[in-house]
C-alpha cells in the first residue's frame, strides 16, 4: 500500500501502527517483534484444555462449506517448531495495541524484552475474571515500553459486533460453546465499544505523533 498509487498518500511510513484483538494480538504481538514458544504452547495446552485457544485442537466437530466434519486431533508437539517461532518483526511497525492477544503466556520473554516500540496491551474484563488464555499484565511488565488497561464489567467476546436479536439462542441451539453473543448484565456491549474505542485511539494518538 506504500507504494500504491492508490493509497500512498495518505500513509505516512513513518507512523505505521497495527491493531490486533485476540489471534489478531498475538499477530500483532509477532509483528512488534515477540516470538513465541512451541513447547511452551503445548505445555500450556496440557494444563489447560478447556481454553479456547486449546479446545479446537482436540479435533471432533468442524464445518467445511457449510457442512459438518469431522476434525482430527492436532499434536502440537508435532508442528513446525521452525516456523511457529520463527521471527515476523515488521520494522514498519512502529505502534502496537493488542487487545486480549492471544498466546500470551507462551511469548519467550527474552524476545518481549527486546521489543523497542511502545506497546498498548488491553484485556477485557474486570481483575481476577479474565482467562489465562489473554491476560497480558506479565507481558506488559516484561516489555521496556508498555502500557497495561482493563476494560471493567466486560469479555473476551464483547470486542465483537452487537449481535442480531435472537443470535444467542442460535448459537446455543447449534452447541457453540463460547459466549459469543452473551451480554454482561452490568454493561451494554455498546458502553463496553465506547471504552475501548477510547483507549485503541488515545494509545495512538500517544505513540504515533509526527516527529517520534
Amino acid at each position: 500500500m506504500t507504494s500504491d498509487s492508490r493509497f500512498e498518500n495518505a500513509i505516512d511510513p513513518g507512523r505505521i501502527g497495527v491493531l490486533g484483538f485476540s489471534l489478531g494480538g498475538s499477530t500483532a504481538m509477532e509483528l512488534a517483534g515477540g516470538q513465541a514458544d512451541l513447547s511452551a504452547f503445548a505445555r500450556y495446552c496440557d494444563t489447560y484444555p478447556e481454553m479456547m485457544d486449546c479446545r479446537w485442537f482436540r479435533g471432533g466437530r468442524g464445518f467445511a462449506d457449510n457442512e459438518e466434519v469431522t476434525v482430527e486431533q492436532l499434536d502440537l508437539r508435532r508442528i513446525d517448531r521452525t516456523r511457529f517461532e520463527q521471527s515476523n518483526r515488521d520494522p514498519r511497525i512502529v505502534s502496537a495495541v493488542l487487545v486480549d492477544p492471544g498466546l500470551a503466556t507462551v511469548f519467550k520473554p527474552e524476545s518481549v524484552e527486546t521489543i523497542d516500540i511502545p506497546l498498548t496491551f488491553i484485556n477485557l474484563g474486570s481483575a481476577g475474571e479474565i482467562p489465562v488464555a489473554v491476560l497480558s499484565d506479565k507481558l506488559a511488565k516484561q516489555a521496556p515500553k508498555a502500557s497495561y488497561a482493563q476494560v471493567d464489567n466486560s469479555d473476551h467476546f464483547s470486542f465483537l459486533p452487537v449481535c442480531k436479536p435472537g443470535a444467542a439462542g442460535f448459537l446455543a441451539s447449534i452447541g457453540e460453546p463460547d459466549p459469543i453473543c452473551n451480554e454482561n448484565p452490568k454493561r451494554s456491549r455498546v458502553s463496553i465499544h465506547e471504552e475501548l474505542t477510547g483507549l485503541i485511539v488515545s494509545a495512538f494518538e500517544r505513540t504515533l505523533q509526527a516527529g517520534q
